[in-house]
């Protein structure tokens, strides 16, 4: 198995959810196993990145405006 064949598109959400929010929205998103991978990237900011194959983008947005819907986190989408 060449190399070409284990590695996989990656599509990238960016969000900003209030700092203290962080680990709530990353131990959420490992609920759904494999659905993306989340990686903080300011946690000062409340930056995070999430990893996602790009045909679950629609379903990622989908879940994070529930999430923001139902949890008080101050969670946006940076780059829909």
């Amino acid at each position: 198995m060449g190399l070409d064949t284990i590695l996989m598109e990656t599509d990238t959400l960016c969000v900003r959810v209030e700092r203290q929010h962080i680990g709530f929205l990353c131990s959420l998103m490992a609920g759904y196993e494999g659905l993306a991978i989340v990686r903080t990237l300011d946690p000062q900011q409340g930056l995070v990145e999430l990893l996602l194959a790009p045909s679950s983008r629609p379903t990622v947005i989908a879940l994070l405006q529930a999430i923001a819907q139902e949890f008080p986190l101050g969670l946006s989408l940076l780059n829909d």
